[in-house]
């Protein structure tokens, strides 16, 4: 069983989200919109390190997708609804899925409960990270996004932006949206490890990688992009991967304490 966070204090929602990602799509592509539909998977808790919440505050729908049922009071306790369900390639109940406890590890305005490493698995390069994870099994529902869309939001016709935190299980959630039918303008997807495959998922969708804040990838739908903007987040790409490369051989010589704060200190 989960264990559910309690006594914690709330954290402020300004800034929440790493990186600042939040207030940096939202000045270059929303700025000044009122309304909007945002697509948060993995949402976890509504008040920190949330990508959504600003959008919501500004008074955009907001589907907050997430498989723990730990972290419904601090929905119901705004008022919010939590659609508990993880995210994958098919439909299907009663899957296992990981619980790793934090323990309140302090970071940031708040503290981290169940955030990192919790999955459909803990796949070999997180497990990498960290030993001695404290693990528990939860079944939970799992859904496509399509699924998930035309159930809880049939009146949606397109997605403005889309949030992915789920712990490398990012493409599989990916895998269960209809690109065609809902053409997201931006997707913010968390790529720890900087993996050239999701960038090829993505391009493949002809979206444009438009910057790295890193752990996360930013992607615009190329129609949305001049060719100068283009070629400046091409560059932008490349010189990510460099920093990437010079990441990967940092873990090579050491196995502390997780690079991003979307891991243990997360």
């Amino acid at each position: 069983m989960t264990k559910t966070p309690t006594n914690q204090a709330e954290p402020r929602v300004d800034g929440s989200a790493e990186g600042e990602v939040d207030r940096i799509i939202e000045e270059r592509f929303f700025a000044g919109r009122e309304h909007g539909v945002f697509v948060d998977v993995g949402a976890a808790r509504p008040d920190y390190l949330s990508v959504s919440a600003r959008f919501r505050a500004r008074g955009w729908e907001v589907l907050a997708i997430e498989p723990n049922p730990a972290y419904r009071p601090h929905y119901e306790r705004r008022g919010i609804e939590m659609l508990e369900y993880a995210c994958g390639q098919r439909d299907e109940d009663n899957v296992a899925f990981s619980v790793v406890d934090s323990h309140g590890t302090a970071y940031g305005a708040g503290a981290v409960t169940f955030e990192s490493w919790s999955s459909l698995g803990i796949k070999d390069n997180y497990a990498a990270l960290k030993k001695d994870l404290d693990v528990s099994k939860i079944n939970v529902k799992v859904r496509r996004l399509d699924t998930i869309m035309k159930l809880h939001a049939p009146h949606v016709a397109h997605i403005d932006v889309v949030s992915l935190d789920v712990e490398g299980w990012e493409l599989e959630a990916l895998s269960g949206l209809d690109f065609d039918r809902y053409t997201p303008s931006v997707l913010v997807v968390e790529n720890l490890f900087g993996d050239a495959g999701y960038r090829a998922f993505m391009k493949q969708r002809n979206y444009v990688l438009w910057s790295v804040i890193y752990p996360n990838d930013v992607y615009v739908r190329s129609t949305l992009l001049g060719p100068v903007e283009t070629l400046v987040a091409s560059l932008k790409v490349a010189l990510s991967a460099a920093c990437d490369r010079v990441r990967q051989i940092r873990r090579t010589f050491t196995r502390s304490s997780p690079t991003s704060p979307s891991q243990e200190n997360k």
